[in-house]
């Protein structure tokens, strides 16, 4: 049985943004203080799933276990051993597949943990920015956070997104993972950015 609203999310007002930052690195922190986090992470890469019926009497999918719910995964083989673009590709499929892409409360910023936005299937860019954050640093990649602002605003911070790091040992390059437009892809960002500015998460 799915738990109901256990999970507790964080409201808060930020008056600049590096504020703002500090308030998504501290809800990765807490994600990745907890255990379950890990074990989820590893599931996904290494394809540990059991075949259950999403619905009473439906036909058995894959599905990995976390927190006391289940969640769908893709029917794919486990990535090898050090193979960071296919344990990227997994967790990317897996966070496009369980979290929708929704707004904020009206004029509240909400910043949940990896746990409380997969249990809510939902969050904005922050809360995305702290599942994708808290699973691959699970899993020995290095994150940042890229914050923009576009021509229309140059002056305004408008959006943020995960960067991860390639390799794990010593990343050479950055992929941008911003799962908030429907059908994009991991490395996909937007032409038009005016401003960047990037944290270590």
């Amino acid at each position: 049985m799915a738990r109901v609203g256990r999970v507790p999310q964080s409201r808060h007002v930020t008056h600049n943004i590096d504020q703002h930052v500090a308030l998504i690195a501290k809800q990765v922190q807490k994600s990745l203080r907890d255990a379950e986090t890990r074990q989820l992470a590893v599931k996904i890469v290494s394809n540990k799933v059991e075949y259950r019926p999403a619905r009473p009497g439906g036909t058995p999918i894959p599905m990995v276990q976390a927190w006391g719910d289940w969640y769908p995964v893709e029917e794919v083989r486990s990535c090898p051993p050090r193979n960071d673009l296919c344990e990227i590709e997994l967790i990317w499929n897996f966070v496009v597949r369980n979290v929708r892409y929704v707004y904020d409360t009206t004029n509240v910023d909400v910043f949940t943990t990896a746990e409380a936005t997969l249990e809510a299937g939902g969050g904005d860019c922050d809360d995305m920015t702290v599942l994708f954050a808290a699973l691959l640093k699970s899993v020995g990649f290095q994150v940042r956070a890229r914050v923009i602002s576009t021509p229309d605003s140059p002056d305004e911070w408008v959006h943020i997104y995960p960067m991860v790091g390639i390799s794990k040992d010593n990343p050479t390059q950055w992929m941008p993972l911003d799962a908030t437009v429907t059908g994009a892809l991991p490395g996909w960002q937007y032409d038009h950015i005016a401003k960047i500015r990037d944290y270590d998460l």
